[in-house]
């Protein structure tokens, strides 16, 4: 498996990734995003993967979120690991030390210290705004929030309730990379698929389909088995996202668009090692 990147180093390598862009490279991703629409009571789902293959999926989100109309947006973000300073105490969290994860078991505004270096809306702040001064308007204020070590059950997770009043009075956008495959990522030899392989996108496809019905069913123990098997990291933001959009309406998740990007050079690592980036929706 491939030496893994902090969250800062990550920052740095989309910061560095939208610079080559440039204005340019981001319009035209704009322009090639699919047309989606964003409502009160659902929400879309895109991929924090590079922009340079997955960023009209990111950009088609941005463009609903201008074109709703709202002030303000809910942008539920993935927290990989928090600071570097805080790595031993996430570990211990992870590993069931209950003070360390008492402490960081929650969800966490963005404007909390743990989330300095997290990377994972910065490619959508970014086409959001570019998106408004194309179309001439306000930037919609994105409010974020970083579920982390959410577990089996949303019980006692606090910052519940405060995600809940805002889902009711703004639209609800969140990032997720679903899946994440091959030898950067430590899936046996025997079992890796390459990207380009007959029935790997077929493959890819029904994991993520899955985790979306078991969180539609409320399912969170063998949603998080199902997360947890294919290395997704939809595990914290799947369930609060989906608890905050139930209200007493059944709920369904589909996926509107899926890519399957290569990080084998990006990680240093062999082939097949790729992450799932797909556009989704959830919706009753």
């Amino acid at each position: 498996m491939a030496a893994v990147k902090s969250a800062a180093q990550w920052k740095d390598f989309y910061a560095r990734e939208r610079a080559s862009l440039g204005d340019v490279g981001l319009t035209q991703r704009l322009e090639r995003a699919p047309p989606v629409e964003l409502r009160l009571g659902e929400a879309l789902v895109f991929p924090h993967t590079m922009l340079s293959t997955t960023g009209h999926l990111t950009a088609a989100v941005a463009r609903a979120v201008v074109r709703s109309g709202a002030d303000e947006v809910l942008a539920l973000g993935v927290l990989h690991g928090a600071r570097e300073k805080d790595q031993k105490r996430v570990t211990r969290a992870k590993a069931g030390d209950p003070i360390a994860r008492g402490a960081l078991r929650r969800i966490h505004a963005g404007e909390d210290a743990v989330c300095a270096e997290e990377f994972s809306l910065d490619g959508f702040a970014a086409l959001l705004a570019l998106e408004s001064a194309r179309e001439r308007k306000k930037p919609p204020r994105v409010v974020t929030r970083y579920p982390f070590l959410v577990g089996e059950s949303l019980a006692r997770l606090p910052g519940l309730d405060d995600v809940m009043r805002l889902a009711e009075r703004m639209p609800l956008v969140a990032t997720t990379d679903p899946m994440h495959h091959g030898a950067g990522y430590g899936t046996p030899e025997h079992a890796r698929r390459g990207e380009r392989e007959e029935n790997t996108l077929i493959f890819a496809r029904f994991s993520i389909q899955k985790q979306l019905d078991m969180l539609m069913d409320g399912k969170w123990v063998a949603f998080q088995q199902m997360a947890n098997l294919v290395r997704s990291d939809f595990r914290d933001t799947g369930p609060v996202l989906a608890h905050a959009l139930r209200r007493g309406t059944p709920l369904r998740g589909e996926i509107l668009e899926l890519h399957l990007v290569d990080y084998a050079e990006v990680l240093a690592a062999e082939h097949p090692t790729w992450v799932a980036g797909p556009l989704m929706r959830i919706a009753a």
